[in-house]
């Protein structure tokens, strides 16, 4: 059974190590850390943008890659991702994961700050505002040694994925912003190119207008020569009209004379009326018929009208036939005058209509002038929008901003990892196993039950004291050194290292009593057992990637509460529970060091009677 029990010793500590350890990457899963979300969602060009949530996606294994800002991701679960390995997480609270984490319920605590999404965008705004987000990653030392680590790769690793990301949409703004770029330039170029077409209809149109001012000249020059001509014609109408103040005054004499053979003729003829009404007068005084009296009457009167009419017109005759051919003599120089006022006239008109064709040119050549101005304006106007809006569009950074700037995008969320202290996950640890070693070699350096003192007068309980006491002496010895040789690797004030000595002593006499009794009951069987006990402290203590079922046993063994009461002792957790449980493990190594002192005591008796007998 010696031999047996020395070969398969090794073969079950490598099988638990091989088990344990031989593949903690492949059993993440075995971890339970939590997320808290403590992110308020920012929103950018009308779009929500929840980078704490797509975050927390993505840490937990959902499919939250940063697509369409306002999409909000798939629900965050505590289902590890199925693709790879990762840790279990849970979606909790702040106060849940405080609790947690002291407990060792949570081997990390992932807090999401309120400002990671604003953050996490800065470098989308003003550089001078761009900052990195953060992440607080707090660990314990309550859970197992290797756990902190594995957290800081696992967070670090969807850290660097989400940086992937975010700097992947600043370089797609970035292109994008060139592209416009581009588009704005394009549109200048196109206002530059209708301003050059304007500038060539502007000159174009000038030269017509050159054209229709000498066409205008041409006009004007014809113009003066008709003006000239006009001028010569009314010099010669003047000289025509020079006679004329003679013959009105030979007309004047003419008249007069007319006047006075009219006055004669008047008084010659207003004698013979005179006579002839004394005729009649005589007539109509003579006896008769009255009848001619009335004719000779109406017939004088119709005489004197006639008589007076005549003369008159025979006046008006001589003053006129007088009038005309003094007018008839006059009419060729006049008319000759008017001939040529007529012809300089022409020649205005010509002038004229040369010059108005001349002015028409002009006002075509003004109209193209015009048209090209105008083109040129737009073209302007485009070019110098295209150039504004290409202005606006190229960002500018002064040294800082650019140090900035270039520093926030190479990280833009970084994580705080807030590790446990110096020593406080492994010197316990290291101190649990050392301290369950050595109890170990006390029980193998002597013997639980010694044969002499079977056969003696003393009950089987003093026998039990008389073995366990030497036992927890030595235990409590060896945890007086192991605190002594280990206090200096603590970062832990000398307050911390009195508490860590008395539980390294407590921890040596209760491991001692314990390997006693299981040496004392079980022979090499609960050697063999103490020394699988250290190997599964040892496995559970460094990684929580272990089988459940190992993390269970290492809840129910002695090492478990040791482990815990030490962390106590340094401020990690409460102890009581763990002294009460190693206070029990004292009893059961006390009652398993009894059952083999009872057990060997009455095989040694019933030997001795059939001796005897």
């Amino acid at each position: 059974m010696t031999v047996v029990g020395l070969l398969l010793l090794p073969v079950l500590v490598a099988v638990l190590l091989a088990w344990a350890l031989s593949a903690p990457a492949q059993h993440l899963d075995r971890i339970t850390a939590a997320i808290v979300n403590d992110d308020q969602p920012v929103t950018i060009n009308g779009q929500t943008v929840p980078l704490g949530r797509e975050f927390a996606a993505n840490l937990i294994g959902g499919d939250a890659g940063l697509g369409a800002p306002d999409d909000p991701g798939p629900d965050a679960t505590a289902t590890p991702a199925p693709a790879e390995p990762n840790f279990t997480w849970v979606l909790t609270n702040d106060a849940d994961a405080r609790t947690g984490l002291e407990a060792g319920t949570y081997a990390a605590v992932v807090t999401i700050p309120p400002s990671f999404s604003a953050n996490a965008t800065s470098i989308s705004g003003p550089a001078a505002d761009a900052v990195p987000a953060s992440l607080d990653v707090t660990t314990t030392p309550a859970t197992a040694y290797l756990d902190p680590a594995l957290t800081a790769v696992l967070v670090q690793q969807a850290v660097a994925t989400l940086n992937q990301q975010l700097t992947e949409r600043y370089l797609s703004n970035v292109y994008d912003g060139f592209n416009q770029i581009n588009a704005s330039i394009g549109q200048a170029a196109d206002g530059a190119a209708q301003l050059a077409d304007g500038a060539a209809s502007l000159a174009s149109g000038t030269g017509e207008l050159a054209a229709g001012a000498e066409q205008l000249a041409a006009g004007l020059d014809t113009l003066d020569a008709g003006a000239e001509s006009l001028a010569a014609g009314l010099a010669q109408l003047d000289a025509s009209v020079q006679p004329l103040p003679g013959e009105t005054a030979q007309l004047a004499a003419g008249s007069a004379q007319v006047a006075a053979a009219i006055d004669a003729g008047s008084a010659a003829l207003s004698g013979a009326t005179a006579e002839f009404a004394t005729v009649v007068d005589d007539l109509c005084a003579l006896p008769g018929p009255g009848g001619l009296c009335d004719r000779a009457t109406a017939a004088l009167a119709r005489l004197q009208s006639a008589n007076s009419d005549v003369a008159a017109l025979a006046a008006g005759a001589d003053q006129v036939a007088a009038g005309n051919q003094q007018l008839a003599n006059g009419i060729p120089g006049l008319v000759a005058g008017v001939d040529q006022s007529a012809a300089g006239a022409n020649e205005v008109a010509a002038g004229a209509g040369e010059s108005a064709a001349g002015g028409a040119s002009v006002a075509e050549g003004a109209e193209s002038a015009a048209s090209g101005a105008a083109e040129l304006d737009s073209g302007a106007a485009q070019l110098a929008d295209g150039l504004a809006e290409a202005v606006d569009q190229i960002p500018t950074y002064t040294d800082d901003d650019i140090t900035t700037l270039s520093a926030v995008v190479a990280q833009p969320v970084t994580a705080e990892l807030d590790l446990p202290a110096a020593g406080s996950q492994s010197v316990p640890l290291f101190a649990v196993v050392a301290l369950w070693i050595g109890g170990l070699v006390i029980a193998l350096a002597a013997r639980a039950v010694p044969a002499a003192r079977l056969l003696g007068s003393a009950s089987s309980f003093r026998l039990m004291l008389a073995g366990a006491w030497p036992a927890a002496a030595l235990g409590a010895g060896q945890g007086l050194v192991v605190a002594l040789a280990t206090a200096g690797f603590l970062s832990a004030g000398p307050a911390y290292w009195v508490g860590f000595g008395a539980a390294c002593v407590g921890i040596g006499a209760v491991f001692a009593v314990v390997n006693h009794g299981l040496a004392a009951a079980f022979d090499g069987v609960g050697r063999t057992l103490a020394a699988l006990v250290a190997v599964v402290a040892l496995v559970v203590g460094t990684s929580s990637t272990v089988p459940d079922a190992l993390e269970s046993l290492a809840a129910f063994l002695p090492t478990g509460p040791a482990n815990v009461l030490l962390l106590a002792a340094i401020d990690v957790g409460s102890g009581w529970g763990a002294l009460v449980a190693l206070g029990v493990w004292s009893l059961v190594g006390l009652g398993l060091a009894y059952a083999g002192v009872s057990r060997r005591r009455s095989g040694d008796a019933a030997l001795e009677a059939a001796r005897a007998g």
